[in-house]
């Protein structure tokens, strides 16, 4: 259990099977969504790891982030997870606001955690 400003993170420690799974969104589909369920459009998995493909491509910013989302390719975003909507099946990247919102409820901890990092010390997330 860590904390992170007002959010208590009650999230289980993941076990050896868990951890020794070799994909990153296998990893990350074991964290539990800090959103409410009503609303969701996007994947927890597919906006942390569109976070992290736009943070390695050189965004700086949320908001350098969320334009790298915006003009990522369709089939880059198929394989980010993020799911298709509409009857032609277009992929909508989530937004700079979604990706902000989500990073900052997400606990450093438990993503820590995970990862194999000692989770004691971790305060902040940094992508």
């Amino acid at each position: 259990m860590c904390r992170q400003s007002a959010t208590v993170c009650l999230t289980k420690s993941p076990t050896a099977a868990q951890r020794g799974v070799n994909g990153v969104a296998e990893r990350l589909a074991v964290l539990r969504d800090p959103r409410d369920r009503r609303g969701r459009r996007h994947s927890l998995v597919s906006v942390l790891l569109t976070a992290c493909c736009a943070v390695l491509a050189g965004a700086r910013s949320y908001l350098a982030v969320g334009q790298w989302a915006r003009h990522a390719p369709l089939d880059a975003l198929a394989r980010l997870g993020v799911r298709a909507a509409g009857p032609l099946g277009v992929r909508r990247a989530p937004s700079s606001s979604t990706i902000r919102r989500l990073l900052t409820l997400v606990c450093p901890g438990g993503l820590a955690d995970l990862l194999g990092c000692d989770p004691a010390g971790s305060r902040h997330l940094a992508v």
